[in-house]
């Protein structure tokens, strides 16, 4: 980090390099540091979205649900605009989805977690912990069959996060 910080005061505009310490404060746990330098590299490159990204998990793992959402809705944006027709989607694609699904779990938004949990699935279907989401979202809103197609599947992919559901189910 020290050298990351030596080369931003050398180079103060460099998105770059904030955008590498900031991701460097999220992996240290160090979120509130992490959210004030990854919104200096998308003030200097706006459309950076893997910045965008990282910045929505300081936010998460703060307990800003809120801005959490907003900030993933904008990397997914940006990943909308960048990417060209021919590239498959990255797997953070994903990653972005479901992390934007689970910052609308936690705020109780479970309508608009199920949507979004479904787009992280989709492009990842074996991600576990989206369906482990999806499925507390479905029981929430008493939808109980969704519940257990989502146990179902877990079965398979997280035999723990499956007892897990099946136990609120």
């Amino acid at each position: 980090m020290e050298t990351i910080k030596q080369a931003i005061q050398i180079e103060p505009d460099l998105a770059g390099a904030h955008y590498n310490l900031g991701l460097a404060y999220v992996k240290s746990g160090m979120y509130l540091e992490a959210i004030e330098t990854l919104k200096q590299a998308i003030q200097i490159e706006p459309d950076l979205a893997g910045a965008h990204y990282n910045l929505g998990l300081a936010y998460v793992r703060s307990g800003m649900y809120l801005e959490a959402m907003e900030t993933f809705k904008q990397a997914l944006s940006e990943w909308f605009v960048r990417k060209p027709p021919s590239t498959q989607i990255k797997p953070d694609f994903a990653g972005a989805h479901y992390d934007l699904g689970f910052a609308y779990v936690r705020s109780g938004m479970y309508r608009e977690a199920i949507e979004t949990l479904k787009q992280a699935i989709q492009i990842k279907p074996d991600l576990a912990d989206a369906h482990y989401n999806l499925g507390i979202s479905y029981l929430v809103l008493n939808n109980q069959s969704g519940a257990l197609g989502e146990y179902n599947i877990l079965k398979n992919l997280n035999p723990q996060s499956a007892d897990k559901l099946f136990d609120l189910i």
